[in-house]
């Protein structure tokens, strides 16, 4: 497929072998600069188009070639957008090519012109940014939100290190690397020095709205702080699926005061702190570096619990749009976590112990259940876990003694306990046997788990 370069066609994909587009007639060139061969398009924004292209000098690896688009844009404004788009453009190389060295940001290949358009041909990112993310696998969980803002904080401690502020921050612009599940930021093109003078005219809007703070909309000034606020729009957008620019263009920049009241899910109070201080309108009032939130960060408590790593499926290439996703949803708790499977255990086998004991010294199987019941209830419910843990581990426990004491009915008749040696090795074997039918239990209802949400 050979792909038309006019920014406005609207079909731009032709055969191999056509000399002009079928949809728009403009000629095609199979070879940008005889060497950048377009495949498709990828995205477009307020003045440049993306394609997907491969690299003949390279044995044709991927890359992304970014099409400076002029007057098709800006109408009646002339010379002085026109004049600002190139400028703007043109920084973007640079900023490529000063962060170069960065493994989380694109590498710069080339910046020419030809014919009437300017190019940049930047690094391929394999993978999805977070906003395609966020529509396939659903809202964020405190857990992941943590390990996004750890990840791209320390690529906004190295760009902001060289006087660099993005300007731009939000989920399009994040891609989460395939090979890694590293965050890459993208899209460099409003990025801004610190030392630059501000020179944005009166109407200009620098960034996107919902997620530029108030200094960068009205006045064009920006700060580390100013990526900072955009960074904690970026979490409110992926902890709630909520589009900040629809509720900025309802309230303005008020609605971040009440942020809270949007959340679908409990996160814990320290976050909350953190992203309070992420939303400040005052920028003074703000995080005033990456590196201060990355020790605020490391000092929250660890969760007590979290749920098990999102799984990334591939991108498809060329932009195309995934059939048949399903949103990964969980059914039943997770029990990776090591001292809440330890606690399952103990609660089976120690359950099942106290059962013996009770059956052994009060002889009726019903009064000893439901005194079994009581104290279990109460052992558990005393832990300093979630409920629906505590549920869980109750769970498990009737269901492995119910087991025990029906396989074992004939033999729990007898007061094993004051039955001698025997006896003794006999309780320690059905109490062990508790602990591994509670360690079946819990496999069981991860596997239920796993195909649950797989196919429901």
């Amino acid at each position: 497929m050979v792909c038309c370069l006019n920014p406005n066609c609207e079909n731009p994909q032709n055969p191999d072998g056509a000399n002009f587009c079928l949809s728009c007639g403009t000629p095609l060139v199979s070879l940008l600069r005889n060497r950048y061969r377009i495949i498709s398009p990828l995205g477009r924004g307020g003045f440049a188009r993306t394609y997907i292209a491969e690299d003949i000098d390279k044995l044709n690896e991927r890359c992304v070639v970014k099409q400076l688009v002029l007057s098709q844009f800006y109408g009646i404004q002339g010379s002085q957008a026109h004049q600002k788009a190139t400028e703007l453009f043109e920084q973007e190389a640079k900023r490529l090519k000063e962060l170069a060295e960065h493994v989380q940001i694109p590498n710069l290949y080339a910046y020419f012109k030809e014919d009437e358009y300017l190019y940049l041909v930047q690094q391929f990112i394999e993978g999805q940014n977070l906003l395609q993310e966020l529509k396939q696998q659903g809202v964020f969980d405190e857990a992941k939100i943590r390990d996004f803002l750890n990840d791209l904080l320390s690529v906004l401690v190295d760009i902001h290190q060289q006087q660099v502020i993005h300007r731009d921050i939000k989920p399009e612009n994040i891609i989460r690397r395939q090979n890694d599940g590293k965050l890459v930021l993208i899209d460099f093109g409003v990025a801004k020095q610190k030392t630059e003078p501000t020179n944005t005219a009166i109407g200009t809007i620098i960034g996107s709205l919902g997620y530029a703070p108030i200094e960068q909309m009205q006045v064009g000034k920006v700060f580390p702080s100013s990526d900072i606020y955009s960074l904690g729009i970026t979490c409110f957008h992926l902890l709630t699926n909520i589009s900040p620019s629809t509720l900025w263009m309802k309230q303005g920049y008020g609605w971040t005061s009440s942020w809270r009241q949007h959340l679908t899910q409990p996160i814990s109070q320290e976050l909350e702190k953190i992203l309070d201080k992420f939303l400040r309108e005052n920028h003074e009032q703000r995080y005033q570096s990456a590196q201060a939130v990355l020790q605020d960060l490391n000092n929250l408590p660890p969760l007590s619990y979290t749920l098990a790593p999102t799984v990334i499926p591939p991108t498809l290439p060329s932009g195309s749009q995934p059939q048949n996703q399903h949103k990964l949803t969980r059914y039943l708790p997770q029990f990776s976590n090591s001292k809440l499977l330890s606690g399952a255990i103990i609660a089976g086998s120690g359950s099942s112990f106290l059962a013996i004991a009770l059956i052994s010294f009060l002889g009726t199987t019903w009064i000893s259940s439901g005194l079994w019941l009581i104290i279990l209830a109460g052992l558990v419910l005393i832990q300093s876990r979630p409920l629906l843990e505590k549920t869980y581990l109750i769970i498990i426990a009737i269901i492995a003694n119910l087991l025990i004491v029906f396989t074992f009915r004939n033999l729990l008749t007898n007061n094993l306990l004051k039955s001698g040696l025997n006896g003794l090795l006999l309780v320690g074997l059905l109490v062990i046997l508790a602990g591994l039918l509670t360690l079946i239990i819990v496999g069981v209802s991860e596997i239920i788990n796993k195909l649950l949400s797989k196919y429901f």
